[in-house]
Order: structure tokens, then sequence, then C-alpha cells
């Protein structure tokens, strides 16, 4: 009879979430996570537990995945979404760093004498281990992740958002199977005879090494993040989105054991004694084993699942489609089951709606708790409501994996999913080339029959105005204008929490947290930490963070506005634009801030925090009626010696520019004045810019092609001054920066 796993240990460090897992021999495990740390933990022996030895920062943003390395016993690599991946020895010293991506570097493994890595900039690389140099660069799909994978043969195997397979030998892609997922693929897993592929679809499958597709795991209730072989390539493990690690049979396909997590899972590592360690969102990362003498003892075990059923139920009542359910028996099994212990948790199906029970080990029954919301397909789910979808019952509420984080998407049978995932977008502040991938996921989850395109528009949105041309409807030939503001969404609440508190014994007497205050601020900041859009704040926590801490002295005030460019994403931002001066007294405190003299973070962080105004129409407009000052404030940050504070500065007067062309559709008019300000500023940066301000030069470029668009039909203005300057023939030089395909845009719309 075989035995399924328990859990063996809870490894508890991180600060964040936990990403990835790796095993070094038999008892070395290293994890990586969104607290941007890889922590080293070690057992003195097979019968010891692990123990955290080592807690590593040599990566500056989150650590996406780690893999041994076979050319030094006990070192490794690590992959960061600060664009770079690392090599380090035994100890845990970095020795070397491969530098080149231009986005997240989101998987890598080793290849002989070489590193291969994956990244969200839609290529995978091939280095060289001990020079560090750039052997090839494939083009592994468009922009989003890309995980890539080593056949035995040597050849690269990858996976890309837009669902394809490839194949590279060398740097040839000698075999491309297009859409071998309905989604992006996140994870391969390569054994002796087969790869398996693990997707966004909900599911895996099996391939040959040649892609020939040999079958299909299908079980998992969401996204698919991990997928591992065992040791000896007869079971897959798979760890996904709903809170399971699940255990498949090669030989009939099917799932022989699952196990539930209080969290997202993201990656499984088989280890060498037969065990599994799992790393979770809850930042814990556990050990599963099958050998009775490793089972952690049945207490620790038993609240580990009421834990992870707890938090299924938790999910299930507000909607939430993240959360794979605790399998619900029939009624008529009620009586003859027993509860392990008093207050167990357990689901039983009553005519079709599931209600939660609890074991009441007294009276020898099980007690009714109430209906388990969601687990009626026909009940309605509620949706508090945000600046794109109105509260109300919903049919749908979904939970959508977006990169770094969770966001609830509202549905209601027979609206139009592509309007709905447009909505998604412009809420998300992503770009609309990811409407498609949002479509396809709500047709695929909610059953829709609706055609791409067609339909009405989603339940609640508010009319048009007469007169009203949605940009979308009429876009500009190629890449221009660019339609969604950006934002600096990354963030780590806990560091700039811990300046904030440093700076709070230094600040006067008079200007420090003290007492309920301080509270109040720490809760604000857990908040905004855990829960991001979806946070509920109590008017007296808002209060503290924006209108206590910006009484600062100017010198304290850099970790502040960094903290309100966090919460300016937050839907309760809009609170202080909503009145008739239209947040007149906060623009007046963030334009002072902006002198000449203002020390490079505290600008660096005031422009960010105005860049995401933009990520709310309300906040937007309120930018719009203070653009005058605002423009000329911002201008001295371009002529910064700070790379940071121009990227800063140039995001701002891009989504200035995108605004515009926003609010001059229907009878508004061009406010071309305004407009040839934002392009006088681009023109100038680029023309006093350096080598270092690719970055930044791109987004000026970007201003001046979104301008370009309108200014065209509105008088031709700057495409006029664009021509005497000869602008594109001064981008010549930057051209690789700003990218190719900008300078062609840009070229086609001066023709």
């Amino acid at each position: 009879m075989d035995v399924d796993y328990e859990l063996s240990q809870q490894l508890v460090g991180h600060e964040s979430h936990v990403r990835c897992v790796a095993v070094l021999g038999e008892d070395m495990l290293i994890t990586g996570g969104l607290d941007a740390q890889v922590l080293m933990w070690k057992r003195a022996s097979a019968t010891e537990p692990f123990a955290l030895l080592k807690t590593l920062h040599h990566h500056s943003d989150w650590v996406n995945d780690l893999c041994p390395c076979h050319d030094a016993a006990g070192g490794f690599y690590s992959a960061s979404k600060d664009k770079t991946a690392c090599r380090l020895d035994a100890e845990g010293n970095p020795v070397r760093q491969f530098i080149g991506h231009e986005d997240n570097v989101c998987s890598v493994v080793e290849r002989g004498t070489q590193l291969v890595t994956g990244s969200w900039d839609g290529t995978a690389k091939v280095w060289d281990i001990n020079t560090g140099e750039m052997r090839h660069s494939l083009d592994a799909g468009p922009p989003r992740a890309v995980t890539v994978a080593v056949l035995p043969t040597g050849e690269i195997v990858t996976g890309a958002q837009d669902a394809s397979l490839r194949i590279f030998r060398g740097a040839e892609c000698t075999k491309k199977i297009e859409n071998a997922h309905g989604a992006i693929i996140r994870s391969i897993s390569v054994a002796s005879t087969n790869l398996v592929t693990a997707s966004n679809d909900n599911s895996l499958k099996i391939w040959s090494f040649d892609l020939c597709e040999m079958g299909t795991l299908a079980g998992h209730q969401n996204f698919v993040y991990g997928v591992a072989h065992s040791a000896d390539n007869q079971t897959v493990f798979s760890v996904a989105e709903d809170c399971t690690l699940k255990l498949w049979s090669l030989e009939d396909s099917s799932c022989k054991q699952s196990i539930m997590h209080a969290a997202s899972v993201w990656q499984a590592c088989p280890m060498p004694n037969g065990d599994v360690a799992t790393c979770c969102e809850d930042k814990i990362v556990r050990i599963w084993t099958k050998v009775p003498s490793r089972m952690a003892p049945q207490a620790e075990r038993d609240v580990q699942q009421e834990m992870a059923q707890n938090a299924a139920l938790a999910a299930a009542s507000k909607g939430s489609s993240s959360t794979s359910m605790p399998e619900a028996a029939d009624a008529s099994e009620m009586a003859t089951t027993v509860g392990k212990k008093n207050g167990e948790i357990k689901c039983f199906k009553e005519e079709g709606t599931t209600f939660a029970f609890s074991w009441n080990e007294g009276a020898r029954c099980w007690d009714k708790i109430g209906e388990v919301q969601g687990s009626n397909p026909d009940a309605k789910k509620r949706y508090p409501g945000d600046p794109c979808f109105p509260a109300g019952e919903y049919d749908f509420v979904f939970d959508v994996e977006w990169t770094d984080k969770k966001a609830l998407l509202p549905y209601n049978k027979g609206q139009n999913p592509m309007q709905v995932a447009e909505a998604f977008c412009a809420r998300e502040c992503v770009g609309k080339d990811n409407i498609t991938q949002i479509m396809k996921f709500i047709v695929a989850n909610a059953g829709s029959d609706n055609t791409i395109g067609s339909g009405s528009a989603p339940s609640g949105a508010p009319a048009k105005p007469a007169g009203y041309q949605d940009p979308t409807t009429k876009p500009a030939p190629g890449m221009f204008p660019m339609t969604t503001p950006l934002q600096f969404k990354d963030g780590k609440p806990d560091m700039i929490q811990k300046k904030l508190l440093e700076f709070n014994d230094q600040v006067p007497a008079s200007s420090k947290l003290e007492g309920i205050d301080y509270q109040y601020f720490v809760d604000a900041v857990t908040k905004i930490k855990d829960q991001g859009v979806r946070a509920e704040f109590k008017q007296v926590e808002w209060e503290v963070v924006h209108l206590k801490l910006i009484e600062w002295p100017p010198q304290f005030l850099f970790p502040v506005l960094d903290l309100w460019r966090l919460f300016a994403l937050h839907p309760k931002s809009s609170d202080f634009f909503k009145g008739s001066d239209k947040g007149a007294p906060i623009f007046a405190k963030v334009i002072g801030l902006l002198k000449p003299d203002a020390p490079d973070p505290l600008t660096m962080c005031t422009l960010r925090y105005i860049s995401n105004l933009f990520a709310y129409q309300t906040n937007r407009l309120a930018c719009f009626a203070q653009r005058t000052k605002l423009i000329k404030a911002v201008a001295p940050s371009l002529q910064s010696a700070n790379k940071n504070v121009k990227i800063a500065g140039t995001t701002v007067i891009l989504n200035f520019a995108i605004l515009l062309h926003e609010l001059s559709y229907g009878a508004k008019p061009w406010d071309d004045e305004c407009a040839m300000d934002i392009a006088k500023l681009a023109f100038g940066f680029l023309e006093t810019s350096g080598a270092e301000d690719g970055d930044a030069q791109q987004r000026a470029a970007l201003c001046i092609g979104t301008l370009l668009v309108r200014d065209k039909e509105k008088g031709g203005a700057i495409a006029a001054a664009c021509k005497e300057a000869g602008f594109v023939a001064k981008l010549a030089p930057i051209k690789e920066k700003v990218t190719p395909k900008v300078v062609d845009e840009l070229t086609k719309l001066l023709a």
C-alpha cells in the first residue's frame, strides 16, 4: 500500500512570498522570494531538521528562480526581477553577475559550462558561466515571462507568454509549436524520456523531445505555476494558484494525491531522499515526506491542514476562484463520517449547495456553520467596486494573478469579454496588448459564448457622452498613441516603514508619530502591503499617512513621498481630488518639494508619486487642472545628474501626453500650448541626455510620438518643429536604446 506524503517540516524565515526553492546535495536547501533574499538552509544529518544557515542580499528585487551549479559543488545560480542573474559559491558569495536582460529574469538553468536564462523581455540568453559573456540571445516570444529548460540533447526549450514552445539548437530555432497551451507557459520540467509543461490554462501537458503532444494532466483549478519530475521519472509534482501540490502518475496520468496549502504555491522541488519541498505565498517553505520517522508531530500536521482548509473556506466565502475548495462529500455520507478532532471543518453538499460543518466531539455530530458562498454556481458574488467596475453582485469575481500581485476581476454573464478585459487592463495600468490574454481567461473560466469583440457594454458601465469617440475604435497606425499611463508600482513597504520609523526618532517632538497615531501608521502600511488596492482603510489611518507625515522637515520627507506613491495606486487616493479644489493643497505641497536644490531621493519619490496619480481618472483630471504648475516644476528634473530622477521626470511628461490625447476626443479642444510645452521638454531632454539614460530617452520619445498623433490633426505645430529640428536624424545615435520600432514609428508619423 502506497503511503501518502505528510508534512515533515515548515521553514519560516522569509519576509514575503517565497517564489523558488532548489536542492544542493542531501542536506542543503536554498529558497528565494519577494523579499529580495536568498536563504540557505542546512541540516546536520538526514535525521535532523533544516535550520537557517545564512541570509543573502545580493539582489535588489524579487528572486524568481534558483538552480544548482554542477560545475562547482554547493554553488548555485539565482535569477531576479532586478534584471540580473548571479552565480554564487557554496558559501553564498557572489562569483559572477550576468547582465544583459532588459526586464525581470524569471527562469534559470545550467547547461554544461553555460547558463541559460529566461526573461520578461521575451528572450532567453545563453552565457559563459566562467566569464559572464553572453553567447546567444534567443527570441522566445513576445515580452513577458519566458521559462527555460535544457533537453538531454543539449538543446534549449522555451515556453512563452504567447503559449508557444520553441526548441533552439545554438542560436537557431529548429522547432516551434504555436498555442501549445491555452495561456502562458509558466514552467518546464525535463526527464530522460519526456518533458512536461505547466500553464495558466490550469493544465499540464506531456511532450516528446520533438514536441509531439503525448498527454494532458488536468485537475488544477487555477494557474499552474511549477512542475518537476521525481528522481525516478515516474511521478510529476505540480503546484498552482489553487493552493495545492499535486502528484501525478505518468503511467496512467492520474492524480495520486493533492496536498492543500494556505495560499498559492509557486514551486515544488524533489529531494534526493524522496521528500519534496514546496514554497508558498504565505512566506513558508514546507517539506513533505512519505517516511513516518521524518513526519512532523501529528499536532503540527493537524494545524497545517486546518489552516489550509480554513483559508480555502475563507476564499470561497468571498467568491474567490484562486483557492481550491476542500472536496465536498454528499450530505448522505455525513452520518458515517467521523471527525478527526473537535472543531475540524469539513464540507458536505446538499442539493447542489456546499455547506461547511464543524465536528462536535462531545455530541459526536457535525454542526452546520453555514453555506460556502460561491459553492453554488448560480449564486451571485459581491464586489466592493472600484473606478472601473461598479460595486454590486456579479456572476463571477475572479482572482487574476498579474505579474507581482493578485487582482480581482468581476464579470457578469452576457457582458462582452473584450470590453471587460479592456477595463481590467485600464484599472491595472497594463498595456492593451494584454487584452486578448485576459479575454481568453474570462471566456475559459466563465464559459462565455460571446464572440470576441461583440456584445453589449459591461453591466453598470457609465454611458459615454454625446460626441465621444473611443480612442480604441480608431487607433493610429502602429504603436502610437500610448494609451496607458505608466506607474511605479514596485515597492517594499517594510523597508519604507523601517526608514520612516528611523526618521521618526529624529523629527521634532511635535511631529513624531506616537501613541495611537503610531499604531494607525503601522496598520495602514500593513494593509497596503498585504492587500494592495483591496485594502479598506480607516479615515484616521489615511490621515496619519497623508496629513501628519507631510509636515515633517524636508530632509525627512523622501520616504513619506515614497509611501504616498504606493497609496496613490489605491482607489481611496481619489478622495483628495474629488472636492471643488481638486486637491490643490496636495499639489501645493508636492510642487513645493520639486526645488532645483532638493536632494535626489526626495525629487525622485515626488515625481514617482505624481506619475502614479495618473492611475485613476479623478486624479489625472486633477493633474490636468494643475498642468501648467506641474510641468514647470518637473522641468528641472530632466537636467538632473541622477538617472532615476530623469526616468521619473520623463514618465510624468509621457503621462501628460497620454492624458492630452485621451482628453482631446469629441468636442474637447486639443491643448496645443500644453502639448508644445511637453514636446519642448522631451526635445530638450533627448538633446542633452547621456549614454546611461536609455530608459528615460525611450519615454521621452514615446511622449513625442503620442503627441504627434493628435497634433497632426490639430494644426501640426509639433510635427513641423520636429522636421525643422531634424528630430529623426537626432534619434539615430540612440536608436537601439529608444528601440528601432519606436524610431520607425516616429519616422512614419513625420513622413
